[in-house]
This record gives structure tokens, sequence and C-alpha cells, in this order.
């Protein structure tokens, strides 16, 4: 599990980053206290479905695209 924990805290620093997504502005869209969301993006737990529906709707794209798919590195 921590190896897909890795692979989704890269997909979803990677589109932040591409976005311009802000840590602060995620946390006050989201709702999650800035600590966990520093874990979750340090691959040190796992995000929720619910917390990447979040993200992905506040970076404008699609859930899907933090996720990443069968074989993929």
């Amino acid at each position: 599990m921590d190896h897909l924990d890795e692979m989704v805290a890269e997909r979803v620093q990677h589109v932040l980053a591409k976005r311009g997504v802000a840590l602060n502005d995620l946390v006050k869209h989201t709702g999650m206290p800035a600590a966990v969301l520093r874990r979750r993006l340090a691959a040190q737990g796992s995000f929720t479905l619910c917390e990447l529906a979040r993200i992905a709707a506040f970076a404008g794209c699609r859930t899907a695209e933090l996720i990443p798919r069968t074989g993929q590195r």
C-alpha cells in the first residue's frame, strides 16, 4: 500500500504544481488540516477518495487523474 500512497501523492503534487495551487488555498477548500494534508502529500498515509475528489474539484481536474492506473508507475 505504501507504494500506492507514494504514487497518488506524486500525482496530486504534480497536478497542484501544474495548476499553481497553493497549499494554504487547498487547506481552505478541502477543510483538511494542514498537517494531515502535508502528511498525505509526503505519502505518510492514504488519501481517501472523498479527499481526492475535493482536491480534484479545486484543482480543476478529474479525480481519475489523481489515481494511477493498473501497471502505471
